[in-house]
């Protein structure tokens, strides 16, 4: 039987920053379930010479950031300087453009009550059920009435805009799934909030930590790892593989290996559904790590990448932020959509929850070629996974072009992409976040090793299992690093 001293499960930032880390003397196995290295990082070739991010997108601060210091000495991060379309377009159901100088200062209003909700963090007297939505309600609406007092007519958009980007920003299904107790406890780094990759995106960080794999016998591609047993006598881990390379699931062939360690880094979405029958053999393992599965959060957000032949907006313009009025008229969709929608039978009320959940249009900064990101969190996050990409496109074009009142014939899309996160079931989401349901201690026994034997046997890593840093790539790497930095002092005594 094949044996190896490290197994790391997934090929993600976490895994890849473990193999990084454990470097080419210790025997290890980098085992990844898809059919590529990089888990929730996939850039992909959108249009000849434009590459676009269908997962994380972003590196979040730049100090005490590695990931930062990474991509710097890389030479792939978007200087500020070159990002000329910075101004925020934000245009009411009623086609009506807001004063800048309100966005202005409604903007300063909601960070400041995010700041006040984040400094709650550590306070006791808060029950960790209370959730986000609840402390918005009370405060939100009246804090923009009194600083905007002209803000009326408006302000239920702007909760309403608000709450929306609330879903994507931290992940979650829908805000009252957020624990207020615990929003503190994610630590905000010094410098830009959302660094921008120049054109390639991801792909450089990618290429970089795969380079210190020696070679590709290292890594086994589309081979999912699907039970682990402890065995006594011999102090090791047998672990059983199915490899995905055959098209039928009876004709799937498993294999074992034999280890003495594994750094386990999928994301906390596949551990929902899986962890139970992984390692069905491990009680105390379970009995150690199940509850925190189950009680933190992860959910997933989608994106609609739209790419057009020439430029229809401002120039200045890299936001485009739509305020929707409970009441407003609903959208009249083209006669070829809606003969498409009828042909495919698509429900109303299905189209109905992805058009409320559009509320914001984004310019890539890194080409030239007009490409907007539609984001999606919520009910239509999962539901736009089902649409084909001609439709969804469609539907988030018109929705836009209904907004700035222009026709969507002038202004045809020459290409459509999607991210389907949940479809994907060595995924099952996007990142993880603090739910009523959970506290720092489940992220502290998530992270915790399994040592049967008084040895680390099983170890855990990923964003999810960062303690200031989860749903983040950075997050991930330092986790894979914190992981194998364990093993290599246990290896070396």
């Amino acid at each position: 039987m094949e044996s190896v001293k490290v197994i790391i499960v997934g090929g993600g930032a976490a895994g890849l920053a473990a193999a990084k880390t454990l470097g080419s003397n210790v025997d290890y196995l980098l085992i990844e379930a898809q059919n590529y290295i990089g888990g929730r990082i996939r850039t992909i070739d959108a249009v000849p010479n434009v590459t676009v991010d269908l997962g994380a997108q972003f590196i979040h601060g730049e100090t005490n950031n590695l990931l930062y210091e990474i991509c710097k000495s890389l030479d792939c991060i978007l200087p500020v300087t070159d990002i000329k379309s910075n101004e925020i377009l934000a245009i009411t159901s009623d086609r009506t453009i807001v004063d800048p100088e309100i966005i202005r200062q409604v903007l300063i209003v909601w960070e400041e009550l995010l700041d006040e909700a984040r400094s709650i963090f550590g306070d006791t007297t808060i029950p960790k059920n209370y959730p986000l939505s609840d402390y918005l309600l009370e405060h939100l609406k009246q804090r923009l009435l009194s600083a905007i007092p002209s803000l009326d007519n408006l302000v239920d958009a702007f909760c309403d805009f608000f709450n929306k980007g609330e879903l994507i920003e931290n992940g979650c299904f829908k805000l009252s799934d957020l624990s207020l107790a615990e929003y503190g406890s994610y630590e905000y780094l010094n410098g830009l909030y959302e660094i921008e990759f120049k054109n390639g995106g991801y792909r450089p960080f990618i290429s970089y930590m795969k380079s210190f794999i020696p070679d590709d016998n290292r890594i086994r591609l589309n081979s999912e790892v699907i039970r682990v047993k402890y065995l006594k006598e011999n102090h090791q881990l047998l672990v059983n593989i199915r490899h995905h390379d055959k098209t039928s699931e009876q004709q799937q062939p498993i294999s074992a290996i034999l280890c003495d360690h594994i750094i386990w880094t999928s994301s906390l979405g596949y551990l929902k559904e899986n962890f139970s029958s992984i390692f069905v053999d491990e009680i105390e393992l379970i009995e150690q790590k199940q509850d925190a599965i189950n009680n933190l959060g992860f959910d997933v957000i989608n994106k609609v990448i739209m790419i057009y032949e020439k430029l229809f907006w401002p120039e200045n313009v890299g936001d485009i932020i739509l305020l929707q009025a409970q009441k407003q008229k609903s959208i009249e969709f083209s006669n070829s959509l809606k003969n498409l929608l009828k042909t495919e039978k698509i429900d109303i009320q299905l189209i109905n929850t992805i058009i409320e959940a559009i509320h914001r249009y984004v310019v890539l900064p890194s080409t030239n070629i007009p490409i907007l990101i539609c984001w999606f969190g919520g009910p239509a996050a999962v539901l736009l996974e089902d649409l084909s990409e001609y439709i969804i496109g469609q539907i988030c074009h018109e929705v836009l072009c209904y907004y700035l009142n222009i026709s969507f014939k002038l202004n045809p899309l020459i290409r459509v992409l999607k991210s389907e996160w949940y479809k994907n079931k060595f995924i099952r989401g996007s990142y993880s976040y603090y739910s009523i349901k959970s506290s720092t201690k489940d992220g502290e026994q998530l992270r915790a090793t399994y040592a049967p034997d008084g040895i680390p046997r099983i170890q855990f890593a990923g964003e999810a299992t960062s303690a200031r840093a989860y749903s983040t790539v950075h997050g991930a790497l330092e986790s894979g690093i914190r992981e194998s930095n364990i093993l290599l002092s246990i290896m070396n005594k």
